[in-house]
């Protein structure tokens, strides 16, 4: 009878993964009161072997760290090429601005052009109602009838910035005077609103000028180039 009479014990609730991962949610301080617990706990590797929990917060913190390492200096490194562009930028208008005539703007153009920026080749054109005289190098009057201005006709129509792959006869056209084959190009206008002219440059790797590259640069130089040029030409 006192079997019977005894009072069976209530079965322990049994908890499913969604409840556990609930309770450590909400009580994140668990583990830091069970500590022991850390290094009973396993996780399965893919190639199949166990480690501990602590291991694997360790790998895992290891793999963030890395990757802050990897981003941080892929920051700086940005940081500092522009730190570079900039002083460069501000060498050019040093040149174009103490430069005594419009040879020496062009020479000035070319020089910075090369060495600060890996530049092959430029030319500067301006619209032949403003300048009318060939014995500059890399200084051409923009003729309305001339082959150059009929092989860039679109640019000299819409006066946007031209980035990309040239071919060899525009090449030519562009920049006859070149050692060897310039294979893309930028192209930008001088005072695009009073039309002024452009400035082109010229390189001899395909890859160096892309249609979808930043403009900023671009936009930056001919800006000092027009002011160089109007202050020479009155």
């Amino acid at each position: 009878m006192a079997e019977l009479d005894a009072v069976a014990e209530p079965a322990a609730p049994v908890l499913d993964e969604k409840q556990v991962v609930a309770y450590l949610k909400s009580r994140p301080e668990f583990l830091l009161r069970h500590p022991e617990l850390l290094e009973h706990l396993e996780v399965v590797h893919a190639t199949g072997s166990a480690v501990s929990l602590i291991e694997r917060q360790v790998d895992l913190l290891r793999g963030k760290n890395l990757k802050l390492e990897d981003r941080l200096a892929r920051l700086l490194e940005t940081a500092a090429d522009n730190e570079k562009r900039a002083a460069n930028v501000h060498k050019l208008a040093r040149t174009l601005i103490r430069a005594p005539s419009l040879a020496a703007v062009v020479a000035g153009l070319r020089s910075c052009m090369k060495e600060d920026f890996g530049v092959d080749e430029v030319t500067i054109g301006v619209n032949a109602n403003v300048y009318k005289r060939h014995d500059i190098e890399g200084f051409v009057p923009l003729e309305p009838d001339s082959a150059l201005v009929r092989a860039f006709e679109n640019f000299i129509r819409t006066r946007l910035i031209e980035c990309g792959p040239l071919d060899a006869e525009r090449a030519k056209r562009l920049f006859p005077k070149a050692e060897q084959p310039i294979l893309s190009a930028a192209i930008v206008p001088l005072e695009k609103e009073k039309n002024l002219g452009l400035v082109a440059l010229g390189s001899r790797e395909a890859e160096r000028f892309q249609p979808r590259q930043g403009k900023l640069f671009l936009e930056m130089t001919a800006e000092l180039v027009a002011a160089a040029l109007r202050a020479r030409l009155g």
